[in-house]
């Protein structure tokens, strides 16, 4: 139903999210309760990876998105790793449960965040479903395979980037550490796929280190 904006028209994750957020706001505006709304984005949230791809597909050349288009409609797919996908249930996503974990993960992880008072004054103002959306989606990444070209640390600068302006550093990035790990604790994940997962975080740490210097000069 895309194929034509995502090439013609260069529709990507970006006008995904634009049009998560309105209706987000929408519901809000109408005094849908959140736990609704939150169970909606649930919904539309797994959606996001399609216009991710689709967008990738506007980087080619006309012939070379007919040719991308020739071989799906005769199915072939030439962007799955299949071998990958027999190893699906080795990654650690799996071990700790699930995207329904995770789920759950990510709700009690910001319910932990907005009552820490020195972190909560940062998501003022701010549309938290969006946010675990968000949050949702990279610790998916992160427990699964980070492709080879996606810099998440350059992403996390530029994200946080007005946040380290208001003061954010490595202080902020440790408590969030920490109610990411008691988060875990709590719903009974494993040490050893804690300690996982703490490994894919921690490396995060420099960024906000050095953002909070660069804030300075």
């Amino acid at each position: 139903k895309h194929r034509r904006p995502f090439v013609e028209k260069g529709l990507n994750e970006t006008h995904f999210d634009l049009v998560a957020g309105h209706f987000v706001g929408s519901c809000q505006h109408l005094n849908v309760p959140q736990n609704l709304i939150d169970e909606a984005v649930g919904v539309i949230g797994p959606l996001r990876p399609v216009f991710e791809e689709g967008g990738k597909l506007a980087e080619h050349t006309t012939e070379e998105a007919k040719a991308i288009q020739a071989d799906e409609e005769k199915g072939e797919d030439k962007t799955i790793d299949h071998e990958e996908d027999k190893n699906n249930s080795e990654t650690l996503l799996s071990k700790i449960g699930g995207i329904p974990a995770l789920k759950a993960a990510v709700s009690e992880f910001y319910d932990r965040i907005m009552a820490d008072e020195s972190l909560s004054p940062f998501f003022e103002e701010t549309n938290m479903t969006m946010i675990k959306m968000h949050q949702l989606k990279f610790m998916e990444i992160a427990f699964t395979k980070i492709p080879d070209d996606l810099d998440v640390a350059g992403m996390m600068r530029d994200k946080h980037s007005k946040f380290f302006d208001q003061g954010l550093n490595e202080s902020h990035f440790d408590s969030v550490a920490g109610h990411f790990v008691a988060t875990l604790e709590h719903l009974q994940v494993p040490q050893e796929h804690i300690d996982s997962a703490v490994a894919v975080v921690v490396p995060l740490r420099p960024v906000f280190v050095q953002g909070a210097i660069d804030a300075k000069k």
